[in-house]
């Protein structure tokens, strides 16, 4: 049915309102998906770049010296697993079962291992790891929670939000990680 005060278009008027037509949907529903392209992704292996807080006057301090050694990955199916240490622990010898009390005790806190899964809000900029398995046994079954940042030349920053119960710090630690290639 045509209302009687319609006139039809010619073809080639129409055409190019069908093409531009065309062109607004396919950018509509192909901007979301370039976009998530472009968004940086936890997906990966991460270097510890530096490891920093502050002491009870303020003063900054490298939490694990001023090398210190570690990888974090992340899994697009959503695990994860942790490790840091501080590059200058003492050598326990051959059988550390036999090492020095001192020594072992000084090892084992110059030192972070755990593996998980996580999850990101991407509107709280937060991670959470959820603590499968872990060098401190008391972690097991808690959740990490860190802010994120992800910063320029592939670099990730994590701060400290919560511990495994759930406690805010009182001088909340930063790591900075830089991605393993690519």
């Amino acid at each position: 049915m045509r209302c009687p005060d319609s006139v039809p278009l010619p073809a080639a008027t129409v055409r190019p309102l069908v093409r531009r037509l065309a062109l607004l949907l396919l950018a509509a529903f192909a901007a979301p998906a370039l976009a998530a392209q472009s968004r940086p992704t936890f997906v990966g292996t991460w270097s510890l770049v530096s490891a920093t807080g502050t002491d009870s006057t303020g003063k900054p301090t490298h939490i694990l010296g001023e090398q210190p050694l570690g990888r974090i990955s992340y899994t697009a199916d959503g695990h994860m697993a942790a490790q840091l240490y501080d590059s200058h622990r003492a050598k326990l010898g051959p059988t550390p079962a036999s090492a020095d009390a001192a020594l072992v005790r000084a090892a084992f806190l110059g030192l972070t291992t755990y593996f998980g899964r996580y999850t990101v809000d991407t509107v709280a900029h937060t991670v959470s790891h959820r603590v499968e398995g872990a060098y401190n046994p008391d972690w097991i079954g808690g959740t990490l929670v860190r802010s994120y940042r992800f910063l320029p030349g592939d670099r990730l920053e994590l701060t400290v939000v919560t511990d495994y119960l759930g406690r805010k710090p009182a001088r909340p630690g930063v790591l900075v990680w830089q991605r393993v290639g690519k």
